[in-house]
């Protein structure tokens, strides 16, 4: 699966996280912040010392410390794996009818890619 229809699904989808996903996805968020964008383990070991209020976003459960392990980008595909896996029939993709690709969200009616408009069919989500 490509990295941005992982993030599709984890943007549009994030009530399929289970718990310890959520904490992972909180835990990762709170070190992006900290460290203006980098999640990886230095950045995580970097984030868990600083001396801000973000705290409370940062777990040390070690199930969730294994999930944010390898960084944002590879949580979001790994996470995104499994809901797909586990919940294909509660997923919807929006489709450009033009080019193929994906819009931005489920019920964009504009492609991001070829610009193609819709506004004035019907779309039923794939």
């Amino acid at each position: 699966m490509d990295l941005g229809k992982a993030r599709y699904i984890i943007v549009h989808h994030s009530h399929l996280m289970n718990g310890q996903e959520m904490a992972a996805h909180r835990h990762l968020m709170g070190t992006a912040k900290i460290t203006h964008g980098r999640t990886d383990a230095a950045a995580q070991i970097e984030a868990a010392k600083s001396r801000t209020g973000l705290h409370d976003l940062f777990s040390e459960d070690p199930q969730v410390l294994e999930l944010a392990r390898h960084g944002f980008d590879a949580f979001v595909q790994a996470t995104a794996e499994r809901i797909l896996a586990e919940h294909p029939d509660k997923l919807t993709f929006n489709y450009c009818c033009r080019c193929g690709r994906l819009a931005r969200t489920p019920k964009a009616r504009q492609c991001r890619f070829c610009h193609h408009d819709w506004h004035s069919k019907s779309i039923t989500p794939k």
